[in-house]
């Protein structure tokens, strides 16, 4: 079951400042109401550095789609299309 969708960037990446924008309209959708959206700047913030170090994240924007459990189901890197990571989140919850 899907818990949580996390967004890591930076204030410093363009991507990112794009994909914020998609990353709100996507935890804004009623089908996703039960599912935690969270958003974190990779550079101020020990949660991120947490989960960049816990999953390997290498580049921003990357999103984590994780389990109750806090295990990884997917990680998405890149600046994802709205429909791409509405398809992912309805991928998860599947599983």
């Amino acid at each position: 079951m899907v818990k949580q969708i996390v967004k890591l960037s930076a204030t410093w990446c363009a991507p990112c400042r794009f994909y914020a924008e998609t990353f709100h309209k996507v935890a804004e959708k009623e089908e996703f109401k039960e599912i935690e959206f969270k958003a974190y700047d990779i550079e101020n913030d020990e949660e991120a550095e947490n989960l960049v170090n816990k999953f390997g994240v290498r580049g921003v924007p990357t999103t984590l789609i994780m389990d109750e459990n806090g295990e990884l189901i997917y990680k998405l890197t890149g600046n994802i299309k709205e429909a791409d990571l509405v398809e992912a989140i309805n991928d998860a919850i599947k599983k």
